[in-house]
């Protein structure tokens, strides 16, 4: 049997590709080293502080091991269990590093073991055996509750040598901190995931949309994901080869589901199709996201709007898709529906409404049904806008459901890349007969101001908006990606 022929993925009718990793390639898994600190000063003069520090440390091990790949190698209190730990993070290959002090201990003993793992992102857990001070603590308690003594010496070190770490505050059984030390971890694990990362993209950014407008190399290197160009023949050549069949038996589906105003099943079939070559599309080069261009670019061309088929791409095979040619926004839906375990929605700043004290979104994107409070709510409707479709197109009409959500996107301005976010509160508000998804947002700050503070920090036109609160600060902010 003759080795199959191996190609570039834009010889489209090639089976096996040079250029595109075909096993699934995505590495999901971090592991966290966690540094265990106390001083061997102390054990000769308190001999039974040892014991009492090793078994606080050990809770802590215990606690961080429910919830992430732990590696505690000992508890480091001389130079050569620095040494060994430092060894062992370098074999476990630890993608960040807990430094949780059980006593002060000095900064050169620390920095052994982080010379060793210098690019892995640092947290300082300050934390202590309670939430007060006792009135009967003896000296070896406080050495015991020594480690912000030790913590912000090193920080002072961090500061002077201009290295970065973040910092988590609490009692070694307070479980909020170990709720923001989770987020950290899930975070790294979403930065170090987005490295492993194909993108499609069929066209380019709606033009004039400078807004959105992205450099690869900086994408790669700041954000991690490949974009990767899908041509317009590899989609048409799959989109040709689209059973007809298929398409009407799932936009029966469509409409026995949903009710229905303005459209035809016919309506329907074109839109399910085009979705089926889109999915047929991701499948062939191993995508992990898809970005494309509708209007003039795949409307006029295949007869249909691009927006029903990617809705049903991201419901039915959990696949992220944004329209228009924001790659910023794919990137930034992609890590809230990790975060949160729920399907974004790519929308557009609309309108302030005081009386609610919130922010009309109107959609131009693509969204789930899950988005809406029931499938009641959902109605198959006309596309509200025609860019060269037959027929009259097809899209959701629906309004998000009450509930928090977060807003976001990305921004690369002239000082590098910057991610807004922002809180609120998706409320009861009647869907508007838009045919269009959109939402209704309560803010905390009056809403005018909001408007005002977001055009003044600047940010894209479109917004993601995921259900379930992340946990970044509330309202507005524009955040620095270094």
């Amino acid at each position: 049997m003759s080795k199959p022929k191996i190609t570039s993925f834009e010889a489209s009718n090639a089976q096996s590709f040079g250029d595109i990793i075909s096993s699934n390639h995505k590495n999901n898994n971090i592991k966290v080293g966690l540094l265990g600190c106390g001083y061997f000063e102390y054990w000769r003069m308190y001999p039974a502080l040892e014991k009492k520090v090793a078994g606080d440390l050990r809770k802590i091990q215990k606690r961080l091991s429910s919830f992430c790949d732990l590696v505690y190698p000992c508890m480091v209190d001389t130079l050569d269990a620095a040494e060994l730990a430092g060894n062992k993070f370098v074999q476990e290959k630890i993608d960040l590093i807990v430094i949780a002090e059980g006593t002060y201990l000095p900064d050169f003993i620390v920095l052994h073991v982080l010379d060793k793992i210098r690019h892995v992102p640092v947290i300082f857990f300050n934390t202590q055996t309670g939430a007060d001070v006792s009135p009967f603590d003896d000296y070896p308690a406080t050495m015991r509750n020594s480690a912000l003594i030790g913590l912000s010496q090193l920080s002072g070190t961090f500061r002077k040598t201009d290295r970065k770490y973040d910092v988590v505050v609490g009692e070694i059984s307070d479980e909020n901190a170990y709720s923001i030390l989770k987020k950290h971890i899930q975070s790294v694990r979403i930065a170090k995931k987005l490295t492993s990362y194909n993108i499609g993209i069929i066209g380019h950014v709606f033009r004039g949309m400078y807004d959105l407008e992205y450099d690869r190399s900086k994408i790669r290197g700041f954000l991690g994901p490949e974009i990767i160009s899908i041509q317009m023949e590899h989609l048409i050549d799959i989109w040709k080869s689209v059973s007809e069949k298929t398409a009407k038996a799932e936009a029966a589906k469509l409409f026995a589901r949903f009710k229905s105003k303005h459209v035809t099943i016919d309506d329907a079939v074109r839109s399910v199709r085009l979705g089926l070559a889109m999915k047929e599309i991701v499948r062939k080069f191993n995508l992990d996201a898809l970005c494309f261009l509708g209007q003039h670019y795949i409307e006029k061309v295949t007869g249909a709007p691009a927006r029903l088929g990617a809705s049903i791409l991201m419901e039915k095979e959990n696949i992220t898709v944004a329209c228009e040619g924001d790659i910023g926004g794919l990137i930034m839906m992609e890590m809230m529906k990790d975060l949160t375990g729920n399907i974004p929605l790519q929308a557009e700043w609309g309108q302030f409404d005081k009386k609610n004290n919130a922010i009309f979104l109107l959609g131009h994107g693509i969204a789930t049904p899950e988005m809406a409070s029931s499938d009641k709510s959902v109605t198959l409707t006309r596309s509200p806008e025609e860019w060269g479709f037959k027929g009259n197109g097809i899209n959701y009409e629906l309004i998000m459901k009450p509930g928090p959500v977060t807003m976001g996107h990305f921004l690369h301005t002239a000082n590098g890349w910057r991610m807004f976010i922002s809180e609120g509160e998706a409320i009861e508000f009647p869907c508007l007969p838009c045919d269009e998804i959109h939402a209704m947002i309560k803010v905390e700050t009056p809403v005018e101001s909001y408007i005002r503070n977001v055009l003044e920090t600047g940010t894209a036109h479109h917004v993601i908006v995921v259900q379930f609160t992340v946990p970044y600060r509330k309202n507005y902010r524009s955040y620095p990606i270094e």
